[in-house]
This record gives structure tokens, sequence and C-alpha cells, in this order.
């Protein structure tokens, strides 16, 4: 098997080991995010600049460290499940605002309680545990790993028939990390790319220490219905521990594909890459099936 390393890894140890006048100009804002109308924290909200690779995740508390290699001059957008983004422009980082304040979203119940039709199982992506790559991500040689936390990985699912998802699975080949967290995203494929956010829920997916292998979570309870036409599914990086610094990261395996498949951008706000590829991801789930 070829083990492949993403850029992320590779710069990490560059930087441990050289010096570089940028660093005397870097720019560090740390502080919360909370409810604007609770004024409690937005546990896990993340935070970006558009098009770039700088960002971060908050914790369980809200609060985040965001470094800049310099003085910001592009807005900085917060973005939370459940809320309406925000942005902040640089002046405003360069005088000193670290809360920012995130409105909720109206989320009105239906009236009306919907009953599903008879369904069959199915599966939805990539079910085999081994790759032609591993695709590998982590922050070794750093003391924090802040500045990674936002990392999205995912794939296009195209499901033949309307169907409602039973069990999120992911195939971690390796994992030295003692905790790691990530985050479900679902998004419309708009123009070959995700694009509008589809899940109201914030549903995380958590490891135990060092966990590998296939990695589940049963999304059942959420009643997450697809339509018959493509989506986007992504695993986004919330948080990770681990002490020491020398060694950390986590891979899953990717397979090559005819077909533009695996998703990926390195924050909440970057751009995304698409590839010919497909990571080892799917969903076992419960497919709508017509009367006869």
């Amino acid at each position: 098997m070829e083990f492949v390393l993403v850029r992320r890894l590779l710069l990490c140890w560059v930087l441990c080991i050289i010096s570089s006048p940028l660093f005397a100009q870097a720019f560090t804002v740390e502080g919360q995010v909370r409810n604007a109308r609770t004024n409690q924290p937005v546990p896990f909200a993340t935070l970006g600049i558009i098009g770039r690779t700088i960002g971060t995740v908050a914790d369980e508390e809200g609060r985040y460290i965001l470094r800049f290699p310099a003085a910001p001059t592009d807005s900085l957008v917060i973005t939370s499940v459940g809320f309406f983004r925000a942005a902040v422009s640089p002046q405003a980082l360069l005088n000193g605002q670290r809360e920012f304040a995130l409105v909720p979203l109206e989320q009105a119940l239906p009236d009306v309680v919907v009953q599903r039709r008879q369904v069959k199982a199915g599966q939805l992506g990539r079910t085999q545990p081994t790759g032609d790559v591993l695709w590998t991500t982590g922050s070794s040689g750093k003391e924090t790993v802040d500045d990674e936390w936002g990392w999205e990985l995912g794939t296009v699912l195209t499901p033949k028939r309307p169907a409602y998802l039973d069990v999120l699975h992911v195939y971690l080949a390796t994992n030295t990390y003692e905790h790691l967290r990530f985050r479900l995203n679902l998004y419309a494929l708009e123009n070959g790319r995700p694009g509008r956010a589809l899940l109201a829920q914030d549903i995380q997916l958590t490891t135990t220490d060092r966990q590998r292998g296939w990695v589940q979570l049963d999304v059942s309870s959420y009643d997450i219905r697809l339509e018959a036409q493509p989506v986007v599914a992504t695993i986004q990086w919330l948080q990770s521990e681990k002490t020491e610094p020398w060694d950390k990261y986590f891979s899953i395996p990717v397979r090559r594909d005819k077909k533009q498949l695996m998703v990926e951008r390195e924050n909440s706000q970057a751009v995304w890459t698409i590839q010919a590829m497909q990571p080892s991801l799917y969903f076992t789930v419960l497919e709508e099936v017509e009367k006869k």
C-alpha cells in the first residue's frame, strides 16, 4: 500500500526545523463564541477566513485560539450548526474584538407526522477497509493542534431511491490520538461541489483511546431522509487530545476512482478540492420500497 501524507502534516515538520521572518508578524486571536440570545457558550463553533487555510474550531466552552501568520486583512467567518453565520471585519480584530455572538436559527417544528413507507436495508459509500493510499493528517511535532481543527474529508453519495440514514461507518487505518471528535456534515451537491448545508442537528462522532478499524455512529434517531439525488457526506475534525507532540496523526484508506468522488478542505471556509478517489466511509441505510 502506498502512503500519502497531506501537505499540512509535512508542513508541520518543516516549521519545526526552520525559522522565518513571518513569525515576527504572527497575530493570535483568543476568545470565546457565545449564543447571542442566552449568552451561553457555543461549543465547537468553526472559525475561518473565506478561501484561505486559516481556521480553527472552538472547544466545549466555545473558547478558541486562532493563529494568523500576519495581521488579518480579510473578514473572519464564524459558523455553527443551528446558528446564522457571523462575519467579523479585520479592523474589529485589530481593535481587540475577541468575543463573538451567533444568533440561533428559528427552527419551526412540523405539525404533521410523516409515516415512512416500507423500507429495506442498503448501503451508501465505500465499504472496503483497504485502499490504494492512506489519506493521513495530523499535527506531529506541534505542541498545539488547534490550527489543524476544522479539516473536512468526505465523499459524494448517490442514493438510487429515497433512503433514511441508519449508521455512519468510518475506517481509521491508523490513529495515535487518545481522543478524536468529528462532526458529520451533509451538503447538497451544487456544480460538482459541496453547497448548501442540509443538517440542522449537530451530530458528532468520537473515538476511544487510539481506536482503529471501523468507527460507527448510530444516526437513526435523527430521522435523516435523503432524496434520490447526489449529496456530499463529510466528517469534520473538531478536537483531539494527546500529550506527546511527536506522534499525532490518523489516516483513512482511500481508493482511486474514475469519478470525482472525494472532497476535502482544510477548514470551514477553505476552498474545496475534488479528487478522483473514494474514502472508506459509508452509511447503512433504510431504502424506501415502492408498493406494488
